[in-house]
């Protein structure tokens, strides 16, 4: 999800495109178990004040550091472009990884991996598991 700030508050249409775009990822990746999927990272504060739009990447994790308590921060993999968002997942102690397109900026934050499409999310998820493709053939 885009951050939601004073001068560029996400909408609900921000939200629809952001939920469509996960499902495709899903659907991209079947043989992925995906725990939650967070489209709105809205923080629900104060109406009409500058705490209603004030969301943080930390915050985000944070709401879903709390929907799956239990499941520790190294078990997960965080897969965004978004700078705030990977700084924040490795601060928290998350496998981190930077969709990043070809002929792209490199970014800031130095990520466990870099992928240039979300296809390549599958390849990140093997590795962590301890599954090859080199493994699979020669058993």
């Amino acid at each position: 999800p885009l951050p939601s700030t004073p001068s560029h508050p996400q909408t609900d249409e921000d939200v629809k495109r952001t939920q469509q775009e996960m499902d495709d990822l899903t659907k991209q990746l079947p043989n992925v178990r995906f725990d939650l999927l967070v489209p709105d990272g809205r923080r629900r504060g104060q109406e009409k004040t500058v705490m209603s739009n004030d969301d943080t990447a930390d915050d985000v994790l944070k709401n879903v550091l709390s929907k799956i308590d239990g499941i520790d921060p190294l078990k997960l993999v965080v897969v965004s472009d978004r700078e705030d968002y990977l700084k924040a997942a490795r601060d928290n102690g998350m496998f981190t990884c930077r969709i990043r397109p070809n002929n792209k900026r490199r970014g800031n934050i130095t990520t466990n991996y870099d992928v240039e499409d979300v296809g390549s999310v599958q390849d990140v998820i093997n590795e962590i598991n301890g599954i090859s493709f080199n493994s699979a053939l020669k058993g």
